[in-house]
């Protein structure tokens, strides 16, 4: 959509995200539009940071009239509402430190700056539920399993209605399929450049929670939602590709047996060593780390590999197609902030190209399955396993925390640990049957 068009439309969301990557928004009528548009809104800081702060009470949301879309689906009533991203900007119309747009739009141009453009994918996991007991997320919708064709369509039904709304707002849907566990799915779309892959995530969250809800169901992304179900992932592909055109595929060597090129080993290598920091940003809430544990599907160690799934880092493509070769990172859960999570890698990517740090070997086998001093002899180390520990490492990792911003990386750490905090606060069904009788 062009600057001088106005939206066909009853209304438009004004579509913003908090440092904590949930999608907030103001909504204002289609009269409205061309003055908002050129004036933008203001907007109270505390909605970003998480918390009130009169050095940043004052700010103003710009619409991006490029990511303009008709929202494909009307309200009860009937009414047609469209969806337009917007920036942050201060009181000087400079980008708001804590904008996470901002943040990745700034690490996009560092890594441009480098001759390397960098492309990100994703492959969000979530489990479709029924209403269940009260206190918990619900019950699976279906009893399938991994890719299984199922004769009860309802579940799939929700994914077609998603997979049409995405197309209809310009997404390229590739395909649907069930997971592992009963109720789990997958929906991947296109890949594309850092801030459109990050935005189309979190509006692939928002129209699977509706859509499912239109038909009676639930789309949970929350990391661990069923204590005895595998926990959802959030598999972030990322490649660089030459600014030049033709763009070269930089990741790729076919000289060498992996095919993988010395700047990919080396960005790899960068991210493997900011691999605890990185984890705080794509495991970012108290219930990841209840996924995040040994033999749970889930990979908990620092290491990587070209063909073994069960590790946190996998080499994958094919060595015939350079543009196809990518990092394929598998311990990030959907609560991450797609925003800060992509800046962080652009960042641990670029320290490992200026330190020039050597690639450890790969492991091709499950690394919880070996013993600690075959982990020790091959520098395997674990990752964090716990929200405050995540945290700490983000907070003393120099080269994340940069990338972020002060203020950004002070705002996320504080309210993660304000949820740790709360938790600790609760009392659990578990802990009254294991403890009220006994002791």
């Amino acid at each position: 959509m062009t600057t001088d068009l106005v939206p066909d439309v009853d209304f438009v969301q004004l579509l913003f995200t908090d440092v904590a990557g949930r999608l907030k928004t103001l909504e204002v009528p289609t009269a409205r539009w061309a003055e908002v548009r050129d004036s933008g809104w203001t907007l109270d800081g505390s909605v970003l940071l998480g918390y009130g702060d009169p050095e940043h009470s004052d700010l103003r949301l710009v619409p991006d009239p490029s990511t303009y879309v008709r929202r494909p689906w009307d309200t009860v009533s009937g009414r047609t509402v469209g969806m337009v991203f917007c920036d942050v900007v201060d009181t000087a119309g400079r980008p708001f430190a804590a904008d996470p747009r901002a943040v990745l739009r700034k690490a996009v141009e560092a890594s441009e700056a480098r001759g390397q453009r960098p492309v990100f994918g994703v492959e969000a996991e979530f489990y479709l539920l029924r209403p269940g007991a009260p206190g918990t997320a619900g019950e699976p919708a279906d009893g399938a399993g991994y890719w299984d064709l199922s004769v009860d369509e309802e579940a799939d039904e929700v994914c077609r209605d998603i997979a049409e709304a995405l197309a209809r707002m310009g997404f390229t849907v590739d395909g649907h399929h069930h997971e592992v566990c009963a109720g789990q799915r997958e929906l991947v779309f296109r890949h594309g450049d850092a801030l459109t892959t990050a935005d189309r995530l979190l509006l692939l969250k928002h129209t699977a929670r509706v859509m499912a809800r239109r038909r009676g169901l639930s789309a949970v992304f929350m990391p661990k939602p069923l204590a005895h179900l595998y926990g959802n992932a959030l598999h972030v592909h990322v490649s660089l590709a030459g600014t030049e055109a033709p763009s070269k595929a930089l990741f790729h060597d076919g000289d060498d047996t992996d095919g993988m090129s010395a700047l990919f080993r080396s960005s790899l290598a960068g991210v493997l060593d900011h691999a605890p920091a990185l984890t705080a940003l794509g495991n970012p809430t108290v219930n990841s780390y209840k996924r995040l544990v040994p033999a749970s599907g889930t990979p908990v160690h620092r290491s990587w590999a070209r063909h073994n799934r069960s590790t946190a880092f996998k080499v994958v493509g094919d060595n015939a197609v350079p543009g196809s070769l990518r990092l394929e990172m598998r311990s990030p859960d959907p609560a991450a902030n797609p925003h800060l999570l992509f800046a962080g890698v652009l960042a641990a990517f670029a320290d490992g190209q200026d330190r020039d740090l050597k690639l450890s070997e790969a492991c091709e086998e499950p690394a919880d399955q070996l013993d600690p001093a075959a982990l020790a002899t091959r520098g395997i180390l674990p990752l964090p396993t716990d929200l405050p520990s995540a945290l700490r490492a983000l907070d003393e990792d120099g080269t994340v925390r940069e990338a972020l911003g002060t203020l950004t990386t002070g705002a996320f750490v504080r309210n993660s640990t304000a949820d740790w905090a709360a938790w600790h606060r609760v009392v659990t069904a578990w802990e009254i049957e294991r403890y009220a009788d006994s002791v």
